[in-house]
């Protein structure tokens, strides 16, 4: 991808987060932080009466362009999802950006990845993966944790 788009993508987003609210009655939450920088996000999470689909996600946060650009992509690709499909589309990015990808993406999810693959081909040292993946990983604990609020770190 060309980095001039990328950097596009992640100044519009970080202007312009889209679901950047407090999603009231959600069905679980998690706060991400990122001590070393500062980077924080909340996921509100509203699943589907048997829990299988993300209805509506939203997240609250404050932290560097790319964490927050990256909280506001995950709204977007995650809200209709299963939430099987999330957490692999989670893990797919997390390893991608760490240069292991592993298995295949399911073609369900392929539409999904094209949106946030930018994400994988920011240039980052490793330092500033947990900037990108701190959305995500925070996701994965919010539905893992049903119910509950946790943070994660």
């Amino acid at each position: 991808m060309n980095q001039e788009i990328l950097k596009e993508l992640i100044s519009d987003h970080a202007n312009h987060p889209r679901n950047h609210y407090r999603l009231e009655g959600s069905s679980c939450q998690c706060h991400g932080k990122n001590p070393l920088c500062g980077d924080e996000v909340t996921l509100n999470v509203l699943l589907s009466g048997d829990e299988s689909i993300i209805e509506k996600i939203a997240f609250e946060g404050r932290g560097c362009p790319i964490s927050q650009a990256s909280a506001s992509l995950l709204t977007e690709v995650c809200s209709g999802l299963s939430v099987n499909g999330a957490r692999s589309l989670a893990q797919y990015l997390r390893s991608s950006i760490t240069g292991n990808p592993t298995g295949n993406l399911s073609p369900s999810l392929t539409g999904a990845w094209h949106e946030i693959e930018a994400l994988s081909t920011i240039q980052i040292n490793p330092a500033r993966v947990k900037c990108v993946t701190l959305a995500w990983h925070t996701l994965i604990h919010a539905l893992e944790q049903r119910g509950t609020t946790r943070t994660v770190c």
